[in-house]
């Protein structure tokens, strides 16, 4: 029997159902890589870049930093001995709270900037308590990171030896990218992030370790 036009017409209207989203199609999450440079040239002394690749979501560098701190579920052992901020002379003070600095740098480094960080990590000696050479290292960084190039710094304090390995104590000096100034984030030194910055660093520690090693 043949369909009255009320139907046929309802019946051209039907719309196919919309297929599902595949998690294919969701865009993929951009990747915090690292490069070493001449790891292990420099006895003692690591020089490491951070940098975004890839357009998708970013989840930020609040979770690594604070891998670094909180490096295990031990109670007792998986915390860091000693972590801080430093600031530059003219930095707001709330960015001297490690979470409003790691939340603020997150939120506003923009897209098209890939660079995240470098990560300074220096060892210290067995036989000596480790707040000598913490010190050392502290204005090393605070000098040559933060009053001469306007970049905040987070100290963190690792001793191996505490939860049973053979590694040597050392304090990694976190320099975060971007300048930092009354008015928050700026400026990113990309000679920070390459060689040059390395070399850089490399030049300003070995006073430092002269002085304190007496080498």
């Amino acid at each position: 029997m043949a369909r009255s036009p009320a139907v046929r017409k309802a019946a051209t209207k039907a719309k196919p159902a919309t297929a599902p989203v595949s998690s294919t199609d969701q865009p993929m999450r951009a990747e915090l890589k690292h490069f070493s440079n001449g790891a292990g040239a420099q006895p003692g002394f690591y020089f490491e870049r951070k940098w975004w690749e890839g357009n998708g979501p970013r989840a930020g560098i609040s979770p690594w930093v604070e891998k670094k701190i909180r490096v295990g579920d031990d109670p007792a052992f998986g915390t860091a001995a000693r972590f801080e901020v430093l600031l530059p002379r003219f930095a707001p003070g709330e960015y001297a709270t490690l979470g409003h600095l790691l939340t603020r740098f997150d939120e506003t480094l923009p897209m098209y900037e890939r660079h995240a960080l470098v990560q300074v990590k220096i060892e210290l000696p067995f036989h000596e308590p480790y707040h000598v050479g913490y010190e050392v290292v502290r204005a090393f960084a605070r000098q040559h990171f933060t009053i001469e190039r306007a970049h905040p710094v987070i100290l963190v304090a690792h001793l191996p030896g505490m939860a049973g390995s053979e590694n040597k104590p050392h304090i990694h000096a976190i320099v975060l990218a971007r300048e930092l100034g009354p008015n928050g984030f700026g400026e990113t030194s990309t000679r920070l992030c390459s060689d040059k910055g390395q070399a850089d660093a490399w030049e300003a520690w070995q006073p430092r370790f002269v002085e304190w090693r007496g080498a």
